[in-house]
């Protein structure tokens, strides 16, 4: 897990590098090079529609979220998440221009319909995100609705992660549908070549999810399993489900009247907590720490909330100690105030589903360019994104019963992923034996589509 890569200075040669600065710039002088690059060369300016999006997305990142991302001293930090992300993007984009070129499909389209792609398909990573996270995005700890900036913020930032896979397939598939309907390309041929380019993708943005510590599987003791550091958001969810200790601690949620309150339930062995004297039954008060330089202290009442701001605190606690306050049982007026640092053993190791999605991702890009060669593959044009529909959405729903980052959708048993991931592969199944019985029938070819 590496976060964070590198950081970008906020200023340069004394000017403000993003907001209104040198980014901004960068970017607009970068889409305009293309374009005259493409009218000396073509006689064309090209898609002028794609390029305003991508201005549109990228002003509002530049202006309004990334100077929100600076850190005090350090800059605009790099995530491993957003690096993957763009290389991933890269690498479907040259394996799409190879295979357009083998199909004799005119590449300035092809460059257009990657754009389009691109841009449809982050947004819709980024509602399938919202739209299943929607509680932790819209409101606060106190389940009250955050004011318009935060939330506007939240919605926006991409660079910290919230972008779903299957969403931004779904997204981009819509837009690429959309743009090919316009432009006149046959759609179910140009979706041939794009499903190896977007399951590539996918294989290449799994490892920036593996850098950021998302999408991560369940606690496991197979001898590949990865043990993740303290705070990480693997951290985080097993503590909030009583998998592992919180300071050598395990805590139950109990309500109190009003009041919510969290109850050690166990004691880590051999731990710090255990040499302090804390027992079950004691009531977790507070705890404090300090948070860029200045104290805080924080109440959490569900694990949930212990956790998070275990990783706030941790970031700047000097050796992650940190002040717990508990009132024992039966009450007395003092509180017990205890100094404790984390044991080493304290996050438990889960199965590598970014690994798994990759690799698994990799072989279906490999099984798709060879069925894409195969003469039955060739003459039903719509059946290599068929297939991949079909297999791509197999592969979802069982490595979604090894993860445990997502909670059952609407009482289903399954996951919002999952319950995707069989209406995707049913149309698939359909698109399949719909494009064998067109050809089989002597219709019109699928290809003209």
């Amino acid at each position: 897990m590496r976060q964070t890569l590198f950081y970008i200075p906020e200023t340069l040669f004394g000017l403000p590098l993003f907001g209104w600065g040198w980014g901004l710039g960068l970017l607009v002088a970068v889409v305009a090079i293309v374009h005259c690059y493409q009218y000396l060369r073509h006689g064309k300016i090209g898609d002028v529609g794609g390029s305003l999006a991508l201005l549109g997305i990228g002003g509002v990142m530049l202006i309004f979220v990334v100077p929100n991302l600076a850190e005090p001293g350090r800059g605009v930090a790099i995530r491993g998440y957003g690096t993957g992300l763009l290389v991933a993007i890269l690498a479907a984009f040259l394996l799409l221009s190879h295979l357009a070129k083998r199909q004799g499909i005119v590449l300035e389209k092809v460059y257009s319909l990657a754009l389009w792609s691109v841009v449809t398909g982050i947004i819709g990573a980024r509602l399938f995100y919202v739209t299943e996270y929607w509680r932790e995005t819209f409101l606060d700890q106190a389940g009250q609705v955050l004011p318009l900036g935060d939330l506007l913020f939240r919605l926006l930032n991409f660079a910290g992660g919230g972008l779903v896979v299957l969403g931004s397939i779904l997204g981009g598939a819509l837009g690429a549908f959309i743009f090919m309907r316009r432009n006149n390309m046959p759609v179910l041929r140009t979706f041939d070549i794009m499903a190896p380019a977007m399951i590539l993708g996918s294989a290449i943005g799994r490892i920036g999810c593996l850098l950021n510590g998302c999408c991560f599987g369940g606690v496991t003791d197979v001898p590949w399993g990865i043990v993740f550091p303290p705070g990480s958001p693997v951290h985080v969810h097993q503590v909030a489900h009583g998998d592992t200790f919180l300071y050598g601690l395990k805590f139950d949620e109990v309500t109190v009247g009003e009041r919510k309150l969290l109850t050690v339930t166990e004691v880590q062995p051999d731990s710090e907590a255990e040499t302090s004297g804390l027992k079950p039954n004691m009531v977790l008060w507070s705890i404090a720490g300090k948070l860029e330089g200045e104290p805080i202290a924080g109440q959490p009442q569900t694990r949930w909330q212990a956790a998070e701001l275990l990783t706030d605190l941790r970031k700047t606690t000097p050796e992650g100690k940190l002040q717990f306050d508990f009132l024992p049982v039966p009450p007395e007026r003092e509180l017990v105030t205890c100094m404790l640092v984390p044991p080493h053993s304290e996050v438990l190791p889960v199965h590598p589903t970014q690994i798994y999605s990759s690799v698994l991702a990799l072989l279906l890009c490999g099984t798709l360019l060879f069925l894409g060669r195969s003469r039955f593959y060739q003459q039903r044009a719509g059946l290599v994104f068929a297939s991949f529909m079909v297999l791509y959405a197999v592969g979802r729903f069982f490595i979604e019963m090894i993860r445990t980052d997502e909670a059952s959708f609407f009482g289903t048993g399954l996951t919002v992923s999952q319950n995707v991931s069989i209406v995707v592969g049913l149309a698939g199944i359909a698109l399949f034996v719909c494009v064998c019985r067109i050809k089989s029938s002597g219709h019109q070819s699928a290809g003209s589509l």
